[in-house]
């Protein structure tokens, strides 16, 4: 039953992002226009704009091991990257773009013997990601109000994204605590409690590993502005007229967006949201179109080759 679950879950998230490009297709570009944008794109800008996820694999990668650093364990490099490798390739068939941390978790546990451990460490790595994200996206809407006042989603996603960091705060703070402390033994939710006061005090071991937590900081902004390029790059390589410090604004809350788990891989929300913020610069369908499918080509090109590792490592 379970199996046949997630098999009808996987089914209709399918059908839902090919519902999306199907609905752009038809009533918003066609593949005629589509490839007529493909045709005219500068190859080096795309090229360059590619090479940057090298860049984006080894930072990320070098971030996750200071964190795990920090809760004593020692983890090889090259094994990390190939994690985020295949990570990769699990996220071209898994809902949103976290699909693949069940992967880096499980390859993590080698090491720390502790599913709890490593989860807390993926889940601290990505909320550095997240962090910066929407600082960037903050602070540059404050640069561009004229853009925000246009593109309501912007301040949608950037409340949404308070909130969730207010929710962070309030379960690491100290009121968090006396508050499981308050959940009676003898329950069914005893068990939870347990295992959240045990993942919790797994995270508040950065707490006294300030240099640590710091540093992870410091490679996520580098690998956000890295990622902020890439995303610029494939713009020049469209031709796009777009300013660079826009793209700190909306590409943050399209990562945002695609975290929603509705689709596979964010196909179709991705293009969707394109269309609906490039409007805002005059940028016709097709090219917004074209601009998601680079992406979404990028990531699967580089699924591939962790989808070889994957099968290899077996």
């Amino acid at each position: 039953m379970r199996k046949r679950k997630d098999l009808l879950t996987f089914a209709l998230k399918c059908l839902f992002s090919l519902a999306i490009i199907v609905f752009l297709l038809i009533y918003k570009t066609s593949v005629k226009e589509i490839l007529a944008v493909l045709e005219g794109v500068n190859l080096f800008w795309l090229a360059l704009s590619f090479s940057l996820h090298a860049i984006g694999l080894l930072i990320s990668a070098y971030r996750w091991q200071i964190l795990i650093r920090a809760q004593g364990d020692s983890v090889p490099l090259g094994l990390l990257t190939q994690s985020y490798l295949v990570g990769t390739f699990f996220n071209n068939f898994l809902p949103t773009r976290f699909g693949g941390d069940i992967v880096r978790i499980w390859d993590g546990t080698r090491y720390s013997r502790s599913l709890l451990k490593s989860s807390a460490i993926v889940l601290v790595e990505r909320f550095t990601g997240i962090v910066i994200l929407f600082l960037f996206a903050l602070v540059a809407s404050l640069f561009r109000i004229d853009l925000a006042k246009k593109i309501p989603i912007i301040w949608v996603a950037l409340l949404v994204g308070l909130f969730g960091l207010i929710l962070v705060f309030i379960f690491l703070s100290p009121f968090f605590s006396r508050a499981l402390q308050m959940i009676p033994e003898k329950t069914f939710f005893m068990k939870v409690r347990q295992k959240l006061g045990e993942f919790r005090q797994v995270i508040l071991v950065y707490r006294d590993k300030k240099v640590y937590l710091f540093q992870a900081f410091f490679w996520a902004f580098l690998l956000q502005v890295n990622v902020i390029i890439h995303y610029y790059l494939i713009g020049k390589a469209l031709h796009l007229d777009i300013p660079l410090l826009d793209y700190f604004i909306f590409i943050p809350i399209v990562l945002l967006i695609l975290i929603i788990p509705i689709t596979i891989s964010g196909l179709g929300l991705r293009e969707g949201s394109y269309v609906e913020i490039f409007k805002f610069y005059g940028i016709p369908p097709q090219s917004a179109v074209s601009f998601g499918l680079i992406d979404w080509a990028f990531g699967l090109i580089i699924g591939i080759v962790g989808g070889i590792i994957y099968s290899v490592r077996k």
